[in-house]
């Protein structure tokens, strides 16, 4: 049985124009020790996806439909009560922007510490703070630094530190929202194999939400590719972006469009090429491919049947009519 089963996942966002579908019909699992990264645009639906597993959804999002099992719990229509032993212990969250994350008149050690006494109310004290260090020092940073503020942190030792503390009941999923945003070249490297390096150590599940394709190829077991709240193409890192001895076999034109964005360092150098356009309006009904309007390859079924998942090798499944046999 898979770590995380989502299942037909609908999540609507009442808002000023009414209600917006983020995400629409969402189905992915996650293996124990499996790493996935959910990628796509600012919009695509992919941190609302991550945030509904734990239930952090902001106040005007509803789950409409489809269901979320965790290690063989239900999770949608919990309780609050319910669902905090499950938070922290079962599923952490490592959030976008460690630079606002953290609270900034409390040392990090205590926050930390926090964590920890409040989800395990009879653990000794000293044992508490004694993984806290260890924590620190497995991201990287000196436990003589536990005690700093905040603000006495660079941006990449704040995103350690918030690496640490979702780590800090032993979570069996970790899910990190653009971990490395804001972060200079060097310290993205590092903050992506200090990721890379905790999840086999400490066996954990990693679901990676990032718009950096080169982020996920790098740390990813398994590729997810969102587009206007729908998957779009999924299968495994080397099958979607290729290896040193094979060319990409991204199926979906809009995960081409993606890798084609980001330069190839050891390949012919080429001009990236951007997509015009913009991602379709969520509150309003769409009929079609989603990405039609945007699509080099677009054809006139796309502008009326909206395509399905299917299969194009083992383990990678793409939405496309040009895959489908559909096209005309």
């Amino acid at each position: 049985m898979s770590l995380l089963e989502i299942t037909d996942l609908s999540i609507d966002y009442l808002t000023e124009r009414g209600t917006l579908r983020a995400v629409d019909c969402v189905s992915l699992s996650v293996e124990r020790g499996e790493s996935v990264g959910i990628a796509g645009e600012s919009g695509c639906g992919k941190t609302t996806l991550g945030l509904a597993v734990p239930l952090l959804l902001a106040p005007n999002a509803t789950v409409a439909t489809g269901s979320i099992t965790l290690d063989g719990t239900s999770l949608v229509g919990l309780s609050e009560k319910a669902m905090d032993p499950m938070r922290w212990t079962k599923v952490a969250f490592v959030f976008q922007g460690a630079m606002n994350a953290l609270n900034p008149v409390h040392r990090i050690d205590h926050q930390i510490l926090e964590a920890i006494t409040t989800h395990e109310p009879g653990i000794d004290v000293g044992a508490a703070r004694a993984r806290v260090l260890h924590l620190l020092d497995a991201v990287g940073i000196a436990p003589a630094r536990a005690s700093s503020y905040p603000h006495e942190f660079s941006g990449g030792m704040r995103q350690r530190a918030m690496i640490a503390m979702s780590l800090a009941c032993r979570p069996r999923l970790l899910i990190a929202d653009e971990p490395t945003t804001a972060l200079d070249v060097i310290s993205q490297a590092q903050i992506l194999s200090l990721l890379n390096n905790l999840r086999h150590a400490e066996g954990l599940s990693l679901i990676l939400i990032s718009h950096d394709l080169a982020a996920i190829k790098r740390v990813c077991d398994r590729v997810v590719v969102m587009y206007a709240g729908i998957i779009v193409e999924s299968g495994s890192t080397a099958s979607i972006f290729g290896t040193s001895g094979a060319a990409p076999s991204a199926a979906h034109p809009y995960t081409q469009a993606l890798i084609s964005a980001h330069p190839n360092l050891h390949g012919t150098r080429v001009l990236a090429e951007g997509l015009s356009g913009h991602p379709p309006d969520l509150s309003q009904t769409m009929i079609g491919c989603r990405f039609a309007d945007r699509c080099p390859m677009v054809m006139e079924v796309c502008h009326k049947v909206a395509p399905t998942l299917v299969t194009i090798a083992p383990g990678h499944v793409a939405a496309c009519h040009l895959v489908s046999g559909e096209a005309s």
